[in-house]
């Protein structure tokens, strides 16, 4: 009996695990479909009901941004340039210039409990919310073997209260 109770815990831990690295696996190379629909599920993991509002492709910078707005923040005021501290971006890198653009996740911006959300369930599912804002070294996660390195920062403009989960891979 405490064998078969060992391996189904054991189990249970590895597909549990395996959904997060499928979810970052998903978001390393991935189209503007595919992003689009990982993006659509960090949002509706925060607190505030968030609605898409625009996918920004910057060839300057070969970045791919999409943008969620508030609900209750209209079109307009984001037009003219107000509210947008309110907003979660997702952000991701355009690895392949041409007809066949592959995205490369690069980050999640936006307030601490919004994005909070998404880094316990994608990227460190034993994070502790009040536990992670106060220590540093429970933000960072890396796996060499598997390639990927993240982290969970807070941004350094202290009027805006933005934090950021980036792709150091």
């Amino acid at each position: 009996m405490k064998v078969f109770l060992t391996s189904t815990v054991f189990f249970v831990c590895t597909l549990a695990m395996a959904q997060d690295v499928s979810f970052i696996n998903s978001i390393s190379n991935t189209n503007r479909q595919s992003a689009r629909v990982a993006s659509d599920k960090i949002a509706s993991l925060t607190t505030l009901n968030y609605r898409f509002y625009k996918a920004i492709e910057q060839s300057s910078d070969s970045t791919y941004t999409i943008i969620y707005a508030p609900a209750e923040v209209t079109d307009v005021d984001l037009e003219a340039k107000q509210d947008w501290d309110e907003c979660l971006f997702v952000g991701f890198k355009l690895e392949n210039e041409g007809d066949s653009k592959e995205l490369k996740f690069s980050s999640i911006r936006g307030k601490y409990l919004d994005i909070f959300p998404a880094w316990k369930k994608y990227f460190k599912q034993k994070a502790h919310l009040e536990y992670t804002i106060t220590d540093p070294e429970s933000r960072e996660i890396a796996d060499n073997q598997r390639g990927y390195h993240f982290v969970l920062q807070e941004g350094e403009n202290q009027n805006i209260p933005r934090w950021s989960i980036l792709n150091k891979s």
